[in-house]
């Protein structure tokens, strides 16, 4: 199964290493929100914005905004988790159908 969000996605390779970036972080901090990612291997730090924001509007990443000093954080979604698994092994399941964040266990 397939959708336009994910075959866009799958055609952007440096979208996948900024939110597989945020899986990550998440995972070894054990924290729901990390603060953003300003450097990334194999992406250039120009593009981050822009994948940032892309990210978003796909319903990929969402971001809590935080006081001045705390600046933003991001999350990986549901959705962004089920983009990061293989293409051919994706199983989309509807977001009413996902556990809530603080149900799912770290990667």
């Amino acid at each position: 199964m397939t959708s336009p969000e994910l075959e866009l996605f799958d055609a952007n390779p440096q979208w996948r290493l900024l939110l597989a970036a945020y899986r990550e972080r998440h995972s070894v901090k054990k924290t729901e929100w990390c603060p953003r990612i300003a450097t990334v291997d194999g992406v250039e730090s120009g593009q981050l914005s822009t994948i940032h924001g892309r990210l978003m509007a796909l319903g990929m990443l969402k971001f809590e905004i935080g006081s001045r000093t705390e600046g933003v954080h991001y999350q990986v979604t549901p959705f962004g988790r089920q983009a990061l698994q293989v293409p051919g092994e994706r199983q989309l399941v509807p977001d009413w159908q996902q556990p809530e964040e603080s149900e799912i266990p770290a990667a």
